[in-house]
């Protein structure tokens, strides 16, 4: 049942792209375009009829509607007499995906000669507040260097709202916030210091707002202060490991390489040593043409 449902809609969806003109030659004529709902939001209320016309001399009764989900009929008619207009009403069901959507409403008829009537559905569909490219920021810089980066935050609520101010408790990094369209549309910055702990921390950005259903958003703020020389990544974890294992079957020991780099930055002719205290890991070095890193390589020795 699930393989023919997505069959079905499969093929309504290859109708609208590519067939609606010609599903449209039929006795009885209909406004065969795709009709755009525009931007709407995911919990937004959402209904649509389409028309048609039996422009042939026999009754048109209506066997069965075939949707995209999560479009569901509301009303019909169910027999159209010669001459006369009929209708299906649809509406967009919840929950819905957000982004672009593209459906059909596929009409079926009991009259073997009359070839269904297909009627597209496209538009958007957004949250009621959108982040840009999302509601997280990864910043990472060196030792002395500042960085920032920014992401956007768009409303789409039907009343306008501000941005009051960005709450958080990190001396590693400041914020700011813009204004790019007064009511929808802010920009919120974050500007990661190059002093300070080295290392990763992960921080809650709080924007206050004067929007009554969403009065709070939150940020997360995931920063790294690297030294001139680090690595990447951080540490390596190789799992749980059977010596006895690996000597039965030799074969698995090469899955289980590894590698890190070791950057210096701003290096030209960078130097490493590299060792270890695991009895059963082999390490070997390599430098890059750039001189300024360095790749180890980890690999298991099943004979240790």
């Amino acid at each position: 049942m699930l393989r023919a449902s997505a069959c079905v809609t499969s093929l309504l969806i290859c109708f609208l792209c590519g067939a609606l003109g010609m599903w449209g030659q039929s006795p009885q004529e209909s406004q065969n375009k795709a009709f755009d709902f525009g931007t709407i939001g995911i919990e937004d209320e959402w209904q649509h009829t389409f028309q048609f016309e039996n422009s042939g001399a026999q009754p048109l009764e209506i066997k069965d509607v075939q949707l995209t989900p999560p479009l569901v009929v509301t009303t019909m008619t169910p027999c159209v007499q010669p001459g006369k207009s009929g209708s299906v009403s649809v509406r967009l069901e919840k929950p819905r995906d957000k982004g672009e959507f593209r459906g059909a409403v596929a009409v079926n008829f009991r009259n073997e000669a009359s070839k269904p009537l297909v009627f597209g559905v496209i538009g958007e569909i957004v949250p009621p507040i959108e982040f840009d490219p999302f509601p997280m920021f990864f910043v990472s810089t060196q030792r002395g260097q500042d960085k920032t980066a920014s992401i956007e935050i768009i409303s789409h609520e039907h009343e306008t709202f501000e941005i009051l101010r960005a709450e958080h408790t990190s001396s590693r990094f400041t914020t700011g916030v813009e204004t790019l369209q007064p009511g929808r549309r802010y920009r919120l910055s974050l500007t990661l210091k190059g002093d300070g702990p080295a290392g990763r921390l992960d921080d809650t950005i709080t924007l206050v707002t004067s929007s009554r259903e969403h009065p709070f958003l939150e940020v997360q703020a995931h920063t790294k202060l690297n030294e001139r020389v680090h690595t990447f990544p951080d540490s390596i974890d190789f799992g749980t490991i059977s010596i006895d294992y690996l000597k039965a079957h030799p074969e698995m020991v090469e899955s289980l390489a590894n590698s890190l780099m070791v950057y210096q930055q701003g290096g030209k002719d960078f130097q490493i040593s590299a060792g270890t205290d695991v009895p059963f890991l082999e390490l070997s070095t390599s430098q890059a043409n750039l001189k300024d890193r360095y790749e180890v390589r980890l690999a298991a020795d099943s004979m240790r």
